[in-house]
């Protein structure tokens, strides 16, 4: 299970959405309602202060089958705080609930040159979500709000072996969804392809992903996504050794094939634009670890956006075989954006399976 805290501010005039406090889902926003004209139209601010608790299970099935699903539980408090008049808090909840499945359909035949063919995995899932707030007296009405939204997705790839040139990999990707209740509504379609050329023997791989909304129900949202990326690795068959990594993205995401166009940012803000351009650069360098049974990469790294810029220092620790599930990743961020003062971020995460 995950545990959190967040906080979040807006104003009172924003589109109702989903909450951008939600870990990874599209829900329903909660918009407070004046009671009895209390609060004028006008600016204001809008905070929550909520914590998480969401647990998630997955079942191998089969080779070719996973099922998985999680549920979800947000408690807090979300306060008014207008630009006239008294500030007004009130009790928040947030309850989810979410069902998918991915199954592989065909997988390439493994050959002299590796694994050469095509392949076909379908994927697809539920969701349902509803938030509440509770009312206060000559201030705020309560407040009630779901959400439910439905995917199927087909992801299929062709590899092929070049003789001396390595293997080419065209990728093409498909996604159906369809939102209902208080949010946005309405059925979609989303299509996501790329070009995949990689030659271990030379440590050198080049990608191509993009990826864009085709349609919607609300015309109004467009998103779409570019991205392009080199990769020098000697020996990528494991991390250890030198790597170096160079990446240019337009718009929204591009990669990840169905998982990119089953983004979990809420529709209201998908209106992406190929104009939004970043680079980014990546350096590690991976040792044996406790008598190798890992391998420790200390790693740096620079992104360059419109407006700003980021430094990365990070360390990791991942197994060096499928026996151990440990890994480990520590990692600070100074951001140094053209209009305010830097930021530092820290992060810790940890990971293992059973």
């Amino acid at each position: 299970s995950v545990l959190q805290s967040a906080s979040t501010g807006g104003s009172l005039d924003r589109n109702p959405g989903a909450p951008p406090w939600a870990p990874h889902h599209h829900s329903a926003a909660v918009r407070p309602q004046v009671c009895g004209g209390a609060v004028p139209a006008g600016d204001g601010k809008v905070e929550a202060t909520l914590t998480a608790s969401v647990p998630y299970a997955a079942f191998q099935a089969s080779e070719r089958l996973n099922i998985w699903g999680e549920a979800g539980y947000v408690a807090g408090e979300v306060t008014l705080t207008p630009e006239t008049g008294d500030t007004l808090t009130t009790d928040l909840d947030w309850t989810m609930a979410q069902l998918g499945v991915r199954g592989t359909v065909l997988t390439p035949v493994a050959d002299d040159s590796g694994r050469a063919g095509p392949a076909l995995a379908v994927t697809s899932d539920a969701l349902w979500a509803s938030t509440t707030s509770e009312k206060v007296q000559d201030g705020l009405a309560a407040s009630e709000s779901d959400v439910t939204r439905l995917r199927l997705g087909l992801e299929g790839s062709w590899r092929m072996a070049l003789e001396d040139l390595g293997q080419m990999t065209p990728k093409l990707a498909v996604g159906a969804r369809h939102d209902g209740g208080d949010a946005e509504t309405g059925f979609g379609v989303e299509l996501g392809g790329g070009l995949v050329w990689a030659m271990p023997t030379a440590g050198l791989a080049v990608n191509v992903e993009g990826r864009t909304l085709l349609t919607h129900r609300e015309a109004a949202f467009q998103d779409q996504g570019v991205a392009a990326s080199f990769v020098f690795d000697p020996d990528p068959a494991t991390p250890r050794g030198p790597s170096v990594s160079l990446r240019q993205d337009w718009g929204g995401p591009a990669t990840g094939g169905v998982e990119a166009l089953f983004a979990a940012n809420p529709l209201a803000q998908r209106q992406g634009t190929t104009a939004t351009r970043r680079w980014a650069a990546d350096a590690a360098w991976g040792f044996p670890a406790f008598g190798g049974a890992f391998t420790s990469s200390p790693h740096v790294g620079l992104g360059l956006a419109p407006g700003s810029r980021d430094y990365r220092l990070g360390w990791r620790l991942v197994p060096a075989t499928a026996a151990s599930a440990f890994t480990l990743e520590v990692q600070a961020t100074r951001r140094e954006p053209d209009a305010a003062i830097p930021e530092h971020r820290v992060g810790l995460e940890l990971s293992t399976r059973w």
